[in-house]
């Protein structure tokens, strides 16, 4: 038989197969919308990310991108390689995260949905970061969007 995480991503991928995953699964399987499926709380979610993702910056490799302003900021690892990068200075607001070294950790771990994973950050970045008007975005090559400051 098929497993079920295969039958997701050919039904996510796929219409002409739809008619035949249905014959074999319920719609709920297929959408991972099952009622026994665990419910993230903000508390556990907290919990995760400040053990196995933000224990890995390293403070001496901090930086600060934006010359003549500590409102930018951009938190590393001990190889250098950068978590975060955010701006607190409401003018410019934005909080982005790497998406190999947290988001893919993250996803691992909880299995979310994009709406749920993002309302999670969201919340966990106004209350850790004090970033109310900062939208968390994951971003592949911070290089793409930063621009010379």
């Amino acid at each position: 038989m098929l497993p079920i995480e295969a039958a997701r991503m050919l039904y996510r991928e796929s219409i002409s197969n739809r008619d035949l995953l249905l014959s074999i699964f319920t719609k709920e399987e297929l959408e991972d919308n099952c009622v026994n499926k665990k419910v993230v709380t903000q508390e556990e979610f907290n919990k995760f990310f400040v053990e196995n993702i933000l224990s890995k910056i390293d403070p001496s490799k901090t930086k600060f991108p934006k010359k003549n302003s500590f409102s930018c900021i951009q938190l590393c690892n001990s190889r250098g390689e950068w978590l975060f990068d955010y701006d607190s200075d409401t003018k410019n607001s934005h909080f982005w995260y790497q998406f190999k070294r947290v988001n893919c950790v993250l996803q691992e771990k909880f299995s979310l949905q994009d709406g749920e994973m993002f309302q999670l950050l969201k919340n966990l970045v106004e209350t850790h970061f004090k970033m109310k008007d900062a939208t968390p975005s994951w971003i592949k090559n911070l290089d793409d969007f930063r621009v010379s400051l």
